[in-house]
């Protein structure tokens, strides 16, 4: 191969690399692999193919930011901790929109997880003041937890239960919430990958 267009392949591949900073270095190391190996097949040595390959790749950083969305996303479908299911999340759509309502109802299923693990919480706590509370007769005014008094005539539902009930319930929740995203992802990146193919 020409050592111009060789360089100008190196060059190429050393501001994808640095772009990539943070990924794995086996990872980084792939994906140059496999972009120097596409690079040469179709450059074929030829100053101006390969310079039309280079092309062909886009620009370096945007590039480098595709390799880190799909990173993201093969993390958090294959599991991980909530902020790294939210983080694949936000590349598995495409439009603003999409990354809008996906985040949104992430957030509320562990914002429900939250208040019902603080309900458990604040039954350990105050016994006597959080519960499920409700008016008798009336069965529209039932709410959860309280750390005031609660209010005249409201008797507690669950009691003691509520504790392993709230533990139990967010638990599900999380889980739910979690493979409602993990599948999420998936279904968009074999949506792009037959796209793709």
């Amino acid at each position: 191969m020409a050592t111009d267009a060789a360089a100008r392949i190196e060059s190429y591949l050393a501001r994808v690399r640095v772009a990539l900073r943070g990924l794995p270095e086996r990872e980084i190391e792939d994906i140059l692999r496999e972009l120097r190996s596409h690079t040469e097949d179709l450059g074929g040595g030829d100053e101006r193919r390969v310079d039309e390959a280079l092309k062909s790749l886009g620009d370096p950083v945007e590039l480098a930011k595709t390799y880190r969305a799909e990173n993201q996303m093969v993390q958090a479908e294959c599991g991980g901790s909530p902020l790294v299911i939210l983080m694949g999340l936000r590349h598995a759509t495409r439009s603003r929109l999409g990354r809008i309502i996906a985040t949104t109802l992430y957030c509320f299923g562990y914002i429900n997880l939250f208040l019902l693990w603080l309900a458990a919480l604040a039954k350990l706590l105050s016994p006597s003041r959080a519960g499920l509370w409700y008016v008798p007769g009336d069965w529209w005014s039932i709410s959860l937890v309280s750390f005031d008094n609660p209010p005249p005539g409201e008797r507690e539902l669950l009691g003691w239960w509520l504790v392993p009930i709230a533990v139990a319930l967010g638990w599900a929740i999380k889980v739910v919430t979690d493979r409602a995203a993990q599948r999420w992802i998936g279904r968009y990146r074999r949506s792009k990958g037959s796209q793709e193919a």
